[in-house]
């Protein structure tokens, strides 16, 4: 084929991929412009700690008895602990979101609880999931959070009032009937397939991933026709014109400038038997808000 019909060909081909590449980019900026709270990433451990309140040791052990709950009960419970709660959400927002997108608890299930505590703000909550809702309502969860957690926190001893909580969270879920396969979800979870559960839920965000994800190839294949057919016609120049300015990283607004302080439980220090992973995520609000 000759140079000027390679040209053509390729020009009109150019500009089908990039007309069909800007309309997916304008329905993932539409799909993602009401913006809900933003949600940490999602968690490699049982065990959180932005805020540098448990020890290396401490957190460690109550990663590995919470992995060991689960492997036993296939209940899930997560600890995330920060400094201060988010800008732009709530308190009630952020776990109600953190819970669905990280998925917590088992598939058909739900069987989880989300332990959030924010040092500075003072504040925690437990975000219960449907699937232990019986054994931990929300007059329950309050106690946990009124007795057990906070007399320790209002002396300043975090690491004994987490630990307390994690202890009163398990002793109440026991009441439920769920059965552990021994393993945790992680561990079933093949490593080659665990990228399709770390998709996020909500349906703005996962349009813009998709959205890099497809703009990569095309871009290929423009530096690839631009290797075969040298030089571009004026409607290829104008079709190419365009720039994009995202970022996949835009798509979480989560300042992680407090994860400075984490301690072991970063994805730095883990270990595949006590990852954590989800397959649940539904919450209906359950649980407990309190300060000290």
């Amino acid at each position: 084929m000759s140079r000027a019909g390679c040209r053509q060909i390729g020009a009109r081909r150019l500009e089908k991929l990039f007309a069909w590449v800007l309309s997916v980019a304008a329905l993932a900026a539409a799909a993602a412009a009401p913006a809900a709270a933003p949600v940490p990433p999602k968690p490699e451990k049982y065990v959180t700690d932005r805020a540098g309140v448990l020890s290396e040791s401490r957190a460690r052990a109550l990663n590995e008895k919470l992995a060991d709950f689960e492997r036993a009960t296939s209940n899930q419970i997560v600890v995330f602990v920060d400094r201060k709660v988010p800008d732009g959400t709530t308190l009630e927002e952020l776990a109600n979101r953190a819970f669905r997108e990280w998925k917590l608890g088992q598939k058909g299930n739900s069987n989880g609880v989300l332990f959030l505590v924010f040092v500075d703000d003072r504040r925690l909550r437990l975000e219960v999931g449907y699937g232990l809702e019986g054994a931990i309502p929300d007059l329950r969860a309050h106690q946990i959070t009124d007795e057990v957690v906070k007399p320790s926190f209002r002396k300043g001893d975090y690491a004994q009032g987490i630990e307390a909580g994690v202890d009163a969270i398990l002793a109440a879920a026991r009441g439920e009937p769920y059965r552990g396969s021994g393993k945790t979800v992680a561990e079933r979870v093949p490593s080659s397939s665990r990228w399709l559960a770390a998709l996020p839920n909500d349906p703005g965000t996962l349009l813009v991933v998709l959205f890099f994800a497809m703009l990569v190839p095309a871009i290929l294949l423009m530096l690839l026709w631009r290797a075969i057919c040298p030089g571009r016609s004026a409607s290829v120049r104008r079709a190419g014109s365009w720039s994009g300015g995202g970022s996949s990283e835009s798509t979480s607004s989560y300042d992680s400038s407090s994860s400075s302080t984490s301690s072991s439980s970063d994805s730095s220090s883990s270990s595949s038997s006590s990852d954590f992973s989800g397959g649940g995520g539904d919450s209906g609000g359950g649980g407990s808000r309190d300060s000290w």
